[in-house]
């Protein structure tokens, strides 16, 4: 074979093993493209299902809040369900106040779990005292008295026929406890003509009576009353969210939901009407709740207090009722924030829960009963008669079933 045959044999080999070469390089690129579309294919897939899984679970928690904020029914475990998606969602209670909310969200091979945490955001004013009263003192005549303690950063002054029947304090130098039947201890500056069951401290008595006496001049410290005013200014703000009702609201006979709502004037319930409260209410004027009239907190409320509040006086009488929920817990709070004496009355065998004035008198008469009662001065007179309720110390008092719940906390866990 000639040398130019050799050559062009060797130039064919070597363009064949070429081509060869260059055609295995373009199938491995080829096929590492394919690869590499296909595993982005499956990444974008996987976003885009982490994404739907996060939506779905998302979706599972809202309608959880929705329902406990709104006292829907609800299960401990339930599936949501989102076009031909569903959602599992899990509820705990670790207690009374919080709800824990799991929610998980599943697209083909790709699960998501959010949590989220509510919270019931409320007052706990921790009503010691059968009574409590500010500088105005308590004066107790005809009759009346007090099942429980009492504290009083003024003097007490009680009529024969009277009692108090557990421990009494009262504050400051020169007050003094005058003319009291006390079941259980007493500690004041000045004791005049008082019966006391238990211990006496106190650093002058007269005519006293006692089972033991302590001399002292040491005595309470004054203790301010248990709710605030920015407590109150919360709560008006929370019923003005809820709507305002201009005029003057008359209600008489009929069944009526009311709040969260602000009125503008008076509000006046009669004549077996019956209210039930949704939410707070301010009303801006006077308020008289009479004859056989009803209102009580909506069962929604649950264990949780609600409150009445006006900017003027209150008037609560003839056979009127007010209460909670119907939940063990749960009270009806009145608040007057009027300076009148007196700012607040309960009289002709009314019955109420708890009764509360920030600056002006309470009067309780003619065979009214109540649970607890705060004010800066209490007059109880005609059969009056105040029995503390222990479980009110631990009452939580709220602008209202849906507006209790917040949630403190939202995050991813899986």
């Amino acid at each position: 074979m000639s040398d130019s045959n050799i050559k062009t044999n060797q130039s064919g080999f070597a363009a064949l093993y070429l081509t060869l070469l260059i055609l295995t390089a373009s199938l491995a690129l080829t096929a590492s493209i394919f690869v590499l579309n296909l595993t982005q294919q499956k990444d974008t897939q996987n976003t885009v299902r982490s994404s739907q899984s996060y939506y779905l679970a998302e979706a599972g928690i809202e309608d959880a809040i929705l329902r406990i904020k709104n006292s829907m029914p609800i299960s401990s475990n339930y599936t949501v369900t989102i076009g031909s998606e569903q959602a599992a969602v899990s509820i705990a209670s670790p207690n009374s106040n919080t709800r824990v909310i799991r929610a998980i969200g599943t697209k083909g091979n790709v699960s998501k779990t959010l949590e989220a945490q509510l919270s019931i955001q409320s007052v706990n004013p921790e009503f010691f005292y059968g009574a409590q009263a500010g500088a105005g003192g308590i004066e107790l005549d005809n009759l009346s008295g007090i099942t429980g303690n009492v504290f009083s950063n003024g003097s007490i002054g009680a009529e024969p026929g009277t009692e108090i029947t557990g421990t009494v304090q009262v504050s400051g130098v020169g007050n003094k406890i005058d003319g009291a039947v006390i079941g259980e201890n007493a500690y004041v500056n000045i004791c005049d003509d008082s019966d006391v069951g238990g211990i006496l401290y106190s650093a002058i008595q007269i005519g006293c009576s006692f089972s033991s006496f302590v001399a002292t001049s040491s005595l309470p410290s004054a203790v301010s009353l248990p709710i605030s005013d920015q407590n109150i200014a919360d709560w008006k703000a929370e019923a003005e969210a809820g709507g305002t009702i201009n005029g003057n609201q008359n209600f008489s006979g009929g069944s009526n939901s009311l709040g969260p709502v602000k009125i503008v004037g008076d509000l006046t319930v009669q004549n077996d009407a019956e209210i039930i409260i949704n939410g707070t209410v301010w009303v801006t004027g006077n308020i008289i709740i009479k004859n056989n009239a009803k209102v009580y907190l909506s069962f929604s409320y649950g264990f949780l207090s609600g409150m009445i509040i006006a900017d003027g006086t209150i008037t609560l009488e003839n056979n009127s009722i007010s209460s909670g929920s119907g939940q063990v817990g749960s009270y009806l709070m009145y608040i007057s924030t009027s300076g009148s004496n007196p700012a607040l009355t309960i009289k002709n065998s009314a019955r109420a829960d708890v009764l509360y004035t920030s600056s002006g008198w309470l009067q309780v008469e003619n065979n009214a009963n109540l649970r607890e009662i705060t004010g800066y001065g209490i007059h109880l007179k005609n059969n009056a008669r105040i029995t503390y309720e222990v479980g009110i110390q631990d009452a939580f008092f709220s602008s209202g079933p849906g507006g209790s719940w917040k949630v403190v906390s939202w995050k991813e866990v899986e």
